[in-house]
């Protein structure tokens, strides 16, 4: 609720970023109490639309954060700590939300189908934080968050049987990953 104040306020005065920047912040805090309350209805295809329109809209507006600087520390970590954390876990868990309504049609997850669904699933979230990092210049705050919704992935495995073949898929998809933020990573830091 504070954060969508926030936004609104900044809609309607000269501030530090562009309008489209808190147009786009706006719509996200909008759009994930909409996500909430459809959630708590079972509106499975509705939670999905509206997560991807949240992602979409995040992936608009952290980059023109970053572009646009901070005014000062409470703005970074506020802003870049807060909507560079959504970012990276919304990067994942858009595809979570996607697999609950995939798997709502009554395949069962250890069935072949519900295997392969979720191995497909998880390569597709670790695509989409690619994506994200790509877009953020692979910002260190997003790909924190990658590790730990990864990380509630794995537990999430563990916790269940014979979930061995999807363990061992979502530590390659991970380790893709990694290579991808730090070898561009690394290379600009010897530049």
């Amino acid at each position: 609720m504070f954060s969508s104040i926030y936004a609104l306020l900044h809609l309607f005065g000269t501030w530090t970023f562009s309008r489209p920047v808190y147009l786009w912040l706006s719509s996200v805090y909008v759009c994930f109490t909409l996500w909430l309350m459809a959630a708590e209805r079972e509106m499975l295809l509705l939670t999905v639309l509206i997560f991807l329109f949240m992602y979409f809209a995040l992936l608009k507006a952290f980059p023109r954060l970053l572009e646009q600087g901070f005014a000062n520390i409470q703005e970074k970590l506020f802003l870049q700590g807060g909507v560079g954390m959504y970012l990276g876990w919304s990067s994942v868990a858009v595809l979570a939300n996607i697999g609950v309504y995939a798997f709502s049609f009554g395949i069962q997850s250890s069935s072949k189908l519900g295997i392969y669904l979720q191995m497909l699933l998880v390569l597709l979230a670790a695509l989409s934080a690619g994506y994200a990092l790509y877009q953020s210049k692979r910002n260190a705050v997003v790909f924190a968050t990658h590790w730990w919704a990864f990380v509630g992935i794995l537990v999430g495995l563990f916790s269940r049987e014979q979930t061995e073949l999807l363990i061992a898929w979502t530590l390659v998809c991970v380790v893709g990953l990694n290579v991808f933020y730090f070898k561009k990573r690394l290379r600009s830091i010897k530049n």
